[in-house]
């Protein structure tokens, strides 16, 4: 969109949303804040996935519960190969800087790379981000909080943001 405002447009509906967050190393295997997301980004017609909820018949392994204990306790018995075979069916962004994220880190750069909207919350703001984090995406899209990406969020969907959406792809609903 070239900068024009467009109001009451709901340019979100219809458009997907990947919860991408530390779940391995979180202490609710990042349930509480994706919930929290769902519940603001459903009514404005976003469907959502979340890594914690896997609605698949076949998705033999949750990540999160019983099957996040299975597979530390494989991890801390050293029984590497199974735990590797386990997460081969599973392909797993919320920056905490306080705990392990290596599966957001390559969810992040796979999304910049495809050129996706990438829209990440800091734990502790922007002024706690790696500085690569600066090199690779624009500070724009970067949030201190989940409620300001609401509120970014809800200026995308009602048109008064205009500015780079280059990455953005709009449908007439």
């Amino acid at each position: 969109m070239d900068g024009c405002l467009m109001k009451d447009m709901h340019r979100l509906k219809g458009l997907r949303a990947y919860l991408a967050g530390p779940i391995d190393n979180a202490a609710d295997d990042g349930v509480t804040w994706r919930i929290e997301m769902t519940k603001f980004l459903e009514p404005l017609g976003i469907t959502v996935f979340d890594p914690c909820k896997k609605p698949l018949a076949y998705a033999k392994y949750k990540e999160v519960e019983e099957e996040k204990k299975k597979m530390m306790q494989l991890k801390e018995t050293g029984r590497y190969f199974e735990l590797t075979e386990r997460m081969k069916d599973i392909v797993h962004v919320d920056l905490r800087m306080d705990v392990g994220m290596f599966g957001t880190i390559h969810e992040l750069l796979n999304s910049l790379a495809q050129r996706k909207p990438t829209l990440v919350v800091i734990n502790g703001g922007r002024a706690r981000a790696p500085n690569w984090l600066f090199g690779i995406m624009d500070y724009n899209f970067m949030f201190d909080s989940f409620e300001d990406l609401q509120i970014f969020l809800n200026q995308i969907d009602d048109g008064t943001i205009g500015g780079d959406l280059s990455r953005w792809v709009f449908f007439s609903n």
